[in-house]
């Protein structure tokens, strides 16, 4: 699986060197995908089917790497290594039962974004996103304004959870960019009816869906993912100098 959604990684194709090895029926044993002087994305299925040079190996700054190819950096020292859950859901979506006192609401942009950026730097210590970054997300070729979802709380008529996807009809993949709740309003299964409902808006327009998060997060998020019927064992690493 790659490291993010693919229209992401074709985004990246512009102005790249990509790097393919196949064995001689024509199966992939290991790619990647270079742009300037980062490795952006490189999976191999053995460090036997290494397609890197030493060289590249000892002096790139960044690479986003599969964890089966990490052996292949372990003589390296770099100043920033996080690791990067990728899960995969198909099939199926579970029934969405939304908490008691809680609605679903669609996110309007046009009125909504302070409340959108106002929410996630609530749920957030490190992210910092603006109004002007949420606006980007709107321009992404795979926006679509029907997978912008609050979670609100009925008595105090106010937002506290959303969830973000985007739709890549081409592919055609679903991917969660976004999934958060207020902290005073966890442990009461708004992160899973988030999931839940989102799957279920893109059931019937995505072959599958997929989404990823850093493994070490005290919130554990593959598990609420998981428990949505997410499935995968793949990681990838973040390597900087």
């Amino acid at each position: 699986m790659l490291p993010n959604a693919y229209w992401k990684t074709a985004a990246d194709l512009e102005d790249a060197e990509l790097l393919l090895n196949r064995d001689q029926d024509g199966e992939l044993l290991a790619f990647g995908l270079w742009k300037e002087s980062g490795l952006m994305a490189y999976w191999c299925a053995s460090t036997g089917s290494n397609l890197l040079e030493q060289d590249q190996i000892g002096h790139v700054p960044f690479a986003l790497v599969h964890e089966q190819c990490l052996p292949l950096f372990e003589k390296r020292s770099f100043s920033n290594r996080q690791a990067y859950f990728r899960l995969k859901h198909s099939g199926e979506p579970q029934p969405v039962d939304c908490p008691e006192g809680f609605v679903f609401k669609t996110v309007a942009p046009q009125v909504d974004l302070p409340a959108v950026v106002s929410l996630i730097r609530s749920c957030y210590r490190n992210i910092k996103v603006d109004q002007a970054i949420v606006e980007q997300w709107l321009r992404h070729p795979v926006y679509d304004p029907e997978l912008w979802v609050w979670i609100y709380d009925q008595a105090q008529n106010k937002p506290v959870g959303l969830g973000i996807a985007e739709l890549d009809q081409q592919v055609p993949e679903a991917s969660l960019e976004w999934v958060q709740v207020l902290p005073s309003y966890h442990k009461r299964g708004l992160g899973t009816a988030i999931v839940r409902e989102l799957l279920a808006r893109v059931d019937g327009k995505a072959a599958f869906t997929t989404v990823s998060g850093e493994v070490n997060n005290r919130s554990k998020p593959a598990q609420l993912y998981r428990k949505c019927g997410f499935t995968g064992d793949d990681v990838w690493w973040l390597l900087r100098s």
